[in-house]
């Protein structure tokens, strides 16, 4: 059985990674999240059912990383970090399917909470580095906006980190197009309001956000689950908010494929791209969806003109396929898994 840990899990916050085939990302984000020191976190790796050499190369990174290794028959190995710093443990959680981001980051969160009683979680792509202080900037902004719901993080790019990739998600409802905001505001700010949802590389809720709103919806798989959720909160009154002090390099698209744009658009990101622009319509707003699935006339179009005939005739097939968007994005619970568990345990503070 897992350590006990008292109290400390219920100050503690639990930051959770996705990884899906793309451990070497993985390692980059995990070293940058030992790096901060600061608040107290708990880091929990949720591998999406890779198929490469993910789970071998972060058990090895893990062994290395933590130092003194020990386990016992039927039981997850714990370790204590070698460095004081501010992460108190490390797990690695195997998930028995690809259940997608959203997905993923439910079974996370349930995983954790199950063990511990974390304040709050940072939710997190795999292909992120972190800053020094991301973290305490981005609890200190949601900390300052009454009735905040999600908080995000400003997206550097990668390979240009003094580049903003994207401050904050717009949403276009008429056409069920969303788009990143690159403009810092002038001056001092500290938390940006004006925006529809914060963009999903990172963000961070609080435990009572999950009590009242409820977890992502995984039906989306792919795309469209921060709007879903932030737009959920809104309606309860939590307002999203963008913490303009938390700063994180981004490989945007590395885990789908889709560096570079939308003429390097992965077939994967198509499909979804189109199935949850109207799935997302039809939930939230339905009066716009005759608008919404017309627009896609032109994705055709624009396909068609660069040449891109196998994207052009995946998005006239889902049009006219109901059956993929036409049902209830419901919240299912990612719970009852079988979860192969192998956990680092660092000392509590």
């Amino acid at each position: 059985m897992l350590p006990a840990d008292g109290s400390a899990g219920a100050c503690a916050i639990c930051a959770v990674v996705v990884n899906w085939n793309g451990w070497r990302d993985t390692l980059v984000c995990l070293n940058s999240l030992f790096a901060l020191g600061g608040t107290s976190l708990r880091v929990l790796v949720c591998d999406n059912a890779s198929t490469d050499e993910s789970l071998a190369e972060l058990d090895r990174y893990l062994r290395t990383r933590c130092g003194a290794w020990s386990s016992a028959p039927g039981e997850p190995g714990f370790a204590h970090p070698q460095a004081a710093d501010g992460v108190l443990s490390v797990h690695l959680v195997r998930l028995p399917c690809n259940l997608g981001y959203a997905g993923a980051l439910n079974a996370g969160i349930k995983w954790a909470r199950e063990q511990w009683t974390p304040r709050g979680f940072w939710l997190l792509n795999n292909d992120v580095q972190a800053q020094p202080g991301a973290l305490d900037a981005i609890l200190a902004a949601h900390a300052s906006v009454p009735h905040a719901g999600i908080c995000g993080s400003v997206l550097m790019e990668w390979d240009a980190p003094d580049r903003v990739q994207g401050v904050a998600g717009i949403y276009r409802r008429c056409l069920g197009v969303g788009w990143h905001d690159k403009q810092l505001p002038a001056g001092n700010a500290v938390v940006r309001l004006a925006l529809d949802y914060p963009i999903g590389a990172s963000m961070y809720v609080s435990a009572d956000y999950l009590d009242r709103v409820g977890p992502l919806d995984p039906g989306y798989f792919l795309y469209c689950e921060e709007m879903d959720w932030a737009e959920r909160g809104r309606r309860l009154g939590l307002r999203p908010v963008v913490a303009l002090r938390s700063r994180l390099r981004h490989k945007e698209g590395a885990s789908t494929g889709s560096r570079g744009g939308v003429r390097n658009k992965s077939l994967l990101s198509e499909r979804y791209g189109v199935i949850n622009r109207l799935r997302i319509t039809r939930k939230f707003w339905p009066h716009w969806l005759p608008v919404v699935w017309a627009s896609l006339v032109v994705v055709i179009l624009d396909r068609l003109m660069h040449g891109e005939t196998q994207r052009a005739r995946l998005v006239l097939r889902l049009m006219f396929a109901p059956s993929q968007w036409l049902g209830d994005a419901r919240c299912e619970e990612a719970g009852d898994m079988t979860t192969e568990a192998h956990s680092r345990a660092g000392s509590g503070p």
